[in-house]
């Protein structure tokens, strides 16, 4: 009989604001069949309890599932992990020591809940220190960022890197969402695919819902964005200089702020809240992010140029296809393949000119954006993480 259980090492918590690559992948696993447990990452538990960490929802409830796992479905379960001393990702003996009190956590429970030969799917490369616990489980490692570059946490990025290399070598199969992922991946192991970003596009092709009550009074043009407004990723600065240019377009912001740059109103994506045609509307719940696409008039993903941004396929690509509106975008190299379909900006001026090109959108192109997002729904993601895990 097919084996069908497996244990996600996800690296976010599952009832954060903004849904990512692991909890889309748990859910549509779990309604395929599988037995799933998400195990979340190591959290420095006073921070979590007392802290203003982004994306708890309910004080108690991250603390209550690393005793008792919280059944989302019949077949999902979300198991918590806790940093009992800081500074984890930081200090190897510290790292160890947190892993020697979460590991029989997780495996306790792994066990209670019937997993007896289950395959192990990663995100988090802190789960390295995992593998020895499953050494002859089908590993895959879903590659969907460039861990090692991402900055806004607290993490040794060599040490990151070589938790890759390890996980990257012991894996049975890979996956990664962009070329260059792929081109540093397949050098180590050969069975790794190429499988691009995903998104739930049926939500979003011919929405006819009405404008949120927050953005109706909002004057059109809008141009707008969805997801995390992080400093990392926004180029807060080519914002600030379009919006000082064209002040009768409003930018509208969904999504929440990190807890770090919400707090700085002068610099970053802070400075953006001085000029009266920004707004900041926060997080939404994930049914709720079609309605505020619906209502932009040009979609932008305005990213800075990076080392982490040049690894990235934002999700909220196809969720701007989908929905047909024009958009425009900075910063993401791995958007090139789709130039004929949107526009690529690198200065304020181009990023302009894509806008204005965007305001005079014809009906064939929004069909022919929506035509190619739908070939990139969850289930054909979903389908490539299942055969590797098989």
């Amino acid at each position: 009989m097919e084996k069908r259980e497996v244990i996600i090492f996800a690296g976010a918590l599952f009832d954060s604001a903004l849904w990512t690559n692991r909890q889309q992948i748990a859910v549509r696993l779990a309604e395929r069949g599988w037995k799933v447990i998400y195990v979340e990452p190591r959290l420095f538990w006073l921070r979590m309890l007392f802290g203003n960490f982004p994306g708890r929802n309910g004080k108690w409830r991250w603390f209550w599932r690393s005793h008792f796992p919280w059944r989302v479905k019949n077949n999902l379960s979300v198991i918590s992990q806790i940093n009992i001393v800081p500074w984890s990702r930081e200090n190897s003996w510290v790292s160890w020591l947190n892993h020697i009190i979460n590991k029989p956590i997780v495996l306790t429970h792994a066990f209670l809940l019937g997993f007896r030969d289950p395959s192990v799917l990663i995100y988090d490369t802190e789960a390295v220190q995992y593998l020895k616990d499953f050494p002859y489980s089908q590993v895959v490692y879903d590659c969907v960022d460039d861990h090692g570059a991402q900055a806004g946490v607290d993490r040794n990025s060599g040490r990151v890197r070589k938790e890759e290399m390890l996980i990257a070598s012991r894996a049975d199969a890979i996956s990664a969402t962009t070329q260059t992922l792929y081109d540093r991946f397949i050098k180590i192991n050969e069975n790794t695919s190429l499988v691009s970003n995903a998104a739930d596009v049926s939500k979003f092709i011919g929405y006819k819902g009405d404008d949120p009550v927050d953005i109706k009074e909002i004057a059109h043009p809008r141009i707008g964005t969805v997801g995390a407004l992080d400093d990392y990723k926004i180029d807060a600065k080519l914002l600030m200089e379009i919006a000082q240019i064209k002040t009768g377009w409003q930018f509208v912001l969904v999504g929440p702020q990190d807890y770090v740059t919400s707090k700085n109103n002068n610099g970053g994506i802070g400075g953006l809240k001085k000029f009266k045609n920004v707004h900041f509307l926060g997080a939404k719940k994930s049914d709720e992010i079609p309605s505020y696409v619906n209502s932009f008039d040009v979609a932008i993903i305005p990213y800075r140029e990076s080392k982490y941004n040049n690894a990235s396929f934002p999700l909220k690509f196809w969720e701007f296809m989908a929905s047909g509106k024009p958009v425009v975008a900075s910063g993401l190299p791995e958007l090139a393949k789709y130039e004929t379909l949107i526009t690529l900006a690198k200065t304020p001026s181009e990023f302009i000119e894509g806008i204005e090109k965007g305001l005079k959108d014809s009906s064939e192109e929004k069909q022919l954006r929506v035509a190619e997002a739908k070939n990139h729904d969850w289930g054909a993601r979903v389908n490539v993480i299942e055969n590797l895990l098989t």
